[in-house]
């Protein structure tokens, strides 16, 4: 059986403080949108097998994936040896949660295989487990508002479809060095979640999105990789109505009109070239 993995952007990230258990508490809202890997899974006799066509990609014993299917296997009790496949077309270490949603993916995609021999709680319960952003893959929404690590997802809307361009330059980003130079801060201008969601649901559709985006990752990631604000400055020249990192970066992203999408990512392709490993891809609302 195949599934797709779908991956995300971040319309909005607030760092609130450190945590006793080493991670951030932060409040993020999670856009789905139409870049997707796709994963084929096989019954298998002997061992489970990962391969994958971008050899970045762990597929040893430590993956995240193999741990997601061990995790299955315990909570579940299934007993299956399984071929794993993965096709990606998600820039890895890219701020786009490839590898959460591959992972969220499996485990839907392990439960279906197996005739649903867990429910929902228990599979969002290994999500939790394995990763921050894999809860939100997990419920299928096209917007959920993250808080905790962003593991804990309030499905949302409706918001409008909105369309972007998105740039990822040829570098990955560690999350978690990102995070170790978020400096130390008492919570402050705290605002209610349902006032963060109204910002971006009033009368103005897609303009109020653009208006209210905000990523407190985001000077920490243009200070480390300055080259990044060349890509601000060409998704504003042409035409977004609003610019943004995508969670820990690198990958900055645009908000344009519909009608403005190919037009943009062509003179974006010129500026980033792909023949220099840049990634210039349209994508939408899913």
């Amino acid at each position: 059986m195949e599934f797709t993995a779908p991956a995300k952007i971040n319309l909005y990230l607030r760092v609130i403080g450190k945590r006793g258990d080493g991670y951030h508490e932060i409040e993020t809202l999670f856009e789905r949108i139409s870049i997707f890997d796709r994963i084929s899974i096989e019954p298998a006799s002997g061992r489970t097998i990962l391969t994958c066509d971008d050899h970045r990609v762990p597929t040893d014993e430590d993956s995240l994936m193999l741990r997601a299917v061990e995790a299955f296997k315990k909570r579940s009790g299934v007993k299956g040896h399984y071929a794993i496949s993965l096709k990606k077309n998600v820039p890895i270490g890219a701020g786009l949660g490839g590898g959460s949603s591959d992972t969220a993916a499996l485990l839907r995609g392990l439960n279906e295989i197996a005739g649903h021999p867990i429910g929902e709680d228990d599979l969002l319960g290994i999500a939790r487990d394995l990763g921050a952003d894999i809860p939100f893959f997990m419920s299928g929404a096209s917007f959920g508002f993250g808080t905790g690590r962003g593991d804990i997802v309030r499905e949302c809307g409706p918001l409008p479809e909105i369309w972007h361009v998105l740039v990822t330059p040829p570098f990955e980003v560690s999350t978690g060095s990102v995070y170790s130079k978020v400096p130390p801060f008492a919570l402050t201008n705290d605002m209610p979640v349902d006032k963060i969601l109204s910002a971006f649901l009033s009368g103005n559709g897609v303009d109020s999105v653009a208006e209210n985006l905000r990523n407190d990752l985001q000077d920490i990631v243009l200070r480390d990789f300055p080259v990044l604000a060349q890509v601000f400055s060409g998704l504003r020249k042409a035409g977004a109505k609003g610019v943004l990192l995508s969670g820990s970066g690198p990958t900055v992203y645009g908000i344009f009109d519909r009608d403005r999408t190919e037009k943009a990512a062509e003179m974006l392709r010129v500026m980033f070239p792909a023949e220099k490993n840049w990634k210039v891809h349209i994508a939408h609302t899913y």
